[in-house]
């Protein structure tokens, strides 16, 4: 009896361990892989430098934000994200991935947006989908809810 128990313990001990082994690593496909790339799309709203966004940014790429905008796609959808940019002041930008996936040749991204300026910082939820392609990951999909 103690045999199959301490059978079953190991049994349930590897699973465990397998399991969280492909979670790790899974989570990591996408951070370890476009760690700059990455750092580059977030600190866009501070930095401004529209050349390095329009890099990150797949020809087909779509953004949605939160009403009352609406979402667009391909060189609408970068422009937008330029102009929003441009009319943004803040001194930090960053996102704080809470799952990443990988989905193929895509990575799938969520995570909390966050904005800070001044003493206040606000958020936002966002998603990212990444495309690896043969100049790199690129992004084809933006969206985000209202900051707070």
């Amino acid at each position: 009896m103690i045999t199959r128990v301490r059978f079953g313990l190991l049994f349930l001990a590897s699973l465990l361990v397998s399991c969280h082994d492909r979670a790790r690593g899974s989570a990591r496909v996408f951070q370890w892989s476009a760690p700059n790339e990455h750092e580059t799309l977030a600190s866009f709203f501070v930095s401004g430098d529209s050349a390095a966004l329009r890099g990150l940014l797949h020809a087909d790429f779509v953004v949605q934000p939160p009403e009352p905008d609406s979402a667009l796609q391909g060189t609408a959808a970068v422009d937008y994200l330029v102009r929003l940019a441009a009319s943004t002041s803040v001194e930090d930008s960053r996102f704080a991935p809470m799952a990443t996936a990988p989905e193929g040749p895509f990575a799938f991204e969520q995570g909390v947006w966050y904005l800070r300026t001044g003493l206040r910082t606000f958020r936002s939820p966002y998603t990212l989908r990444w495309r690896n392609t043969p100049e790199g990951w690129k992004v084809v999909l933006w969206g985000w809810g209202r900051f707070r």
